[in-house]
């Protein structure tokens, strides 16, 4: 009996190493498993914390790009508003300006204004000639002298052109101003 009891003892202990060969086995491969699965995670996470940094760099790459998209849109908003303030006070200057020549050309009526007076004073020294001799040279185109003056010029009014020497000229003969429009006046 004693030898059974030894046998079965032995059987019993060679089997508890079995199990527990088996269990170490299992254990050692799921050891390993998680090994694996903790380096594969180690990795994933390098590689997130990597992605991370390059995005904390282009955010700020952006940042920089935005406030410097931002500094110029300002500059652009502050120039684009001192031009339209230019802009409006040259069109109030330029109201002005239109008003003293609108005042200016009220006074040029088909000869300057000294011009004028000169012919009044040149008539009353000769009132014995002829009033249609008089009245006729001071119609004479300015420019040519052999046509009667029949063209209108704006902005200064003169009537001093006949209608073959108006295409040439640019600016009027008398007040030499430049010439914007003309007129073609019947006189008859």
């Amino acid at each position: 009996m004693e030898k059974v009891r030894a046998e079965l003892e032995d059987k019993r202990k060679r089997q508890a190493r079995r199990i527990i060969q088996v269990i170490e086995e299992g254990m050692l491969k799921r050891l390993k498993a998680k090994e694996d699965e903790i380096d594969k995670i180690g990795k994933l996470n390098w590689a997130l914390e990597e992605k991370v940094k390059s995005l904390c760099i282009e955010n700020q790459i952006w940042r920089d790009l935005a406030q410097s998209n931002e500094a110029t849109a300002n500059a652009l908003r502050s120039n684009l508003e001192q031009v339209l303030a230019v802009r409006e006070d040259q069109h109030h200057h330029h109201s002005l300006d239109d008003a003293a020549a609108l005042m200016d050309d009220a006074q040029s009526c088909c000869g300057s204004n000294d011009d004028f007076e000169n012919r009044l004073a040149g008539r009353r020294e000769n009132e014995d000639e002829a009033p249609e001799s008089s009245n006729r040279s001071s119609r004479m185109c300015r420019n040519c002298g052999k046509e009667e003056s029949c063209v209108l010029l704006l902005p200064c009014r003169h009537l001093c052109l006949c209608s073959s020497c108006e295409s040439g000229l640019h600016s009027c003969p008398i007040c030499k101003s430049a010439k914007n429009a003309s007129f073609h006046v019947n006189m008859s």
